[in-house]
């Protein structure tokens, strides 16, 4: 058997997917397709390239492949989201 790149064991994995943390949630009444309409309205990330939003009482995660990453980040960041600002960081 041979060790190394075939068997996956020599090195670190990446995940395709990167998760952004948003500081709002149900009480801030934050719906999931608000979050993917501030991805993909005005902007030219296409809606494939974003996954998972899980929202939770007082923040939400995101899942967005890592080739969109920081634009996302910067879209979130310098957009609105339901007409208010929100703090949003890239977990590691």
């Amino acid at each position: 058997m041979q060790h190394g790149a075939e068997s996956g064991c020599a090195g670190k994995l990446k995940s395709p997917m990167v998760t952004l943390c948003i500081s709002a949630g149900r009480k801030d009444k934050v719906r999931a397709g608000d979050i993917l309409g501030a991805l993909t309205k005005n902007t030219n990330l296409p809606g494939k390239t974003i996954g998972k939003i899980d929202i939770f009482d007082i923040v939400s995660y995101v899942a967005v492949e890592q080739t969109i990453a920081n634009q996302a980040l910067k879209f979130l960041s310098q957009g609105k989201i339901k007409g208010r600002k929100f703090r949003v960081r890239k977990l590691k």
